[in-house]
């Protein structure tokens, strides 16, 4: 309780911490994502593009789309060995220096997500309803930050938009994270992934 933010001086901002271009499997191009939210009145958003050989290991610069009023910060989707159900992982690191390095051979998803906290990112379990993620699973990453607890194009994908269950269960057995609840947006045309999950920070100033 002493984390709550009500009290404290600023205002609160909105944005969005997970989204996809077609730096990797989005169908817009940053610049049009960026516009998008934008007009939307996002405050803030984070491009976070599959980090992946495939696509050249994208860390989507947006620094040229801020304006007087929106801002973005980099970050990627990383992907590095395997869960405990055999799944690539699914790691969402945003605030990512633009030479954070790909995995090396054999890295683990633990392994990537140390480095990225190492690299001064904020680290959230993604999406863990979505593909079976286990308790074990979330624990081995170490000190993350949050649980992505929503996240929306899992609606349209295999109706697994709710993750809250994950941090209740860790939270009631004593350890402590975040939450974050994301779009996970692809512009997709048959897909309604917009607008469905957001994030409020409270602070005196955004640049």
């Amino acid at each position: 309780m002493k984390n709550l933010p009500f009290d404290k001086p600023g205002r609160f901002w909105r944005g969005n911490l997970h989204t996809h271009s077609t730096e990797s499997d989005g169908r817009e191009t940053p610049e049009a994502v960026c516009a998008y939210y934008r007009a939307m009145g996002y405050d803030f958003l984070s491009i976070t593009d599959h980090f992946l050989d495939n696509y050249g290991y994208p860390l989507t610069d947006t620094r040229e789309l801020r304006a007087p009023g929106f801002t973005t910060l980099i970050g990627a989707e990383l992907h590095a060995g395997q869960t405990l159900t055999g799944e690539l992982w699914h790691i969402l690191a945003v605030g990512l220096p633009l030479d954070f390095a790909p995995p090396t051979e054999g890295e683990s998803g633990p392994q990537i997500a140390a480095r990225a906290l190492e690299a001064g990112a904020y680290v959230a379990a993604a999406h863990p309803a979505w593909y079976n993620l286990t308790e074990e699973d979330v624990l081995s990453l170490g000190p993350v930050h949050a649980i992505e607890t929503i996240n929306g194009i899992s609606a349209d994908h295999n109706d697994r938009i709710d993750s809250w269950y994950m941090l209740d269960v860790l939270l009631a057995r004593g350890y402590r994270y975040f939450a974050c609840a994301t779009d996970d947006a692809h512009f997709h045309e048959k897909h309604n992934d917009l607008m469905r999950g957001w994030v409020w920070v409270k602070s005196e100033q955004i640049d």
